[in-house]
């Protein structure tokens, strides 16, 4: 019997301001959007979790990425690395988290009997304001025909959206200086030296995003193999395209889970 999964929104939140922009900040993870804490226990989603980042005022082709959600201390929302080159400081962007009903989920929502809730927040802009101001939040959990507000989930509804799988970083190995391009190689990969997929724990034909942390553009998918003829961060075929040499890239692999998982993150230059 076949198995199928189905895509759904798992949380979607709104009109977030950001307040900081950094390409290559001297910063242990260089990638990625720093959201406040408390923004993201509201909206249940985890630290590294994977997330697809909007540009309010974006044009029709250049106007999202994916990238992960890193937590925030205070209430600083910071685009690093090729998400820095998408988002501007006092930008608009939303965000979304991701997940996966399996048949049975699937048909239950369809008939409206899911108990599981998706989330959906926002902010409400304000002309002039440099702040996400949380006095404006408006949180709702929705279910399959139905929608609730709250002001902070509870555990009945953790315990519920448990079920629900997310998309989350695995491995990351940032700061690469791209040292050579096969733009006429008929296949399509990313090449890392060992070392450097050792310290990440990458292993060959595993999945990733390449993010562009020079130039910014979308988040590229391939594959990563092992470069073992001469050391160097090469890219090739068609992924040519998305950097040049002496460009520093970011290449991440995920993993789908009802857990947490604590990503490998390998930064090659370190702060």
């Amino acid at each position: 019997m076949q198995t199928m999964f189905y895509q759904f929104k798992r949380t979607a939140i709104h009109n977030i301001l950001v307040n900081s922009s950094i390409w290559n900040p001297r910063e242990d993870v260089n990638e990625g959007l720093v959201i406040p804490e408390k923004l993201m226990q509201l909206g249940d989603i985890a630290p590294y979790e994977r997330i697809l980042v909007t540009k309010q005022g974006g044009d029709e082709w250049i106007n999202r990425i994916y990238s992960f959600a890193i937590p925030g201390d205070g209430d600083t929302v910071e685009a690093r690395g090729a998400l820095a080159h998408l988002l501007e400081k006092e930008e608009c962007c939303c965000i979304i988290s991701g997940t996966y009903l399996n048949s049975e989920q699937y048909e239950a929502y369809c008939s409206g009997t899911l108990n599981i809730p998706l989330i959906d927040i926002r902010f409400t802009p304000v002309q002039g304001s440099r702040i996400n101001d949380f006095s404006t939040l408006k949180m709702i959990q929705e279910y399959p025909g139905k929608s609730s507000s709250y002001t902070e989930l509870d555990n009945k509804a953790i315990d519920q959206r448990k079920q629900l799988p997310r998309t989350m970083l695995s491995n990351l190995a940032s700061g690469l200086e791209v040292a050579e391009i096969e733009r006429h190689c008929l296949e399509m990969s990313a090449e890392l030296p060992v070392e450097v997929m050792k310290n990440a724990g990458m292993i060959k034909n595993q999945s990733i995003f390449v993010f562009n942390a020079s130039r910014g553009g979308i988040s590229a998918e391939s594959y990563v193999v092992p470069n073992a003829r001469n050391n160097k961060v090469i890219i090739s075929g068609a992924l040519s395209r998305v950097a040049d040499i002496g460009d520093i890239i970011s290449e991440a692999s995920f993993v789908i889970t009802t857990g947490i998982h604590k990503p490998t993150l390998f930064n090659i230059n370190p702060p």
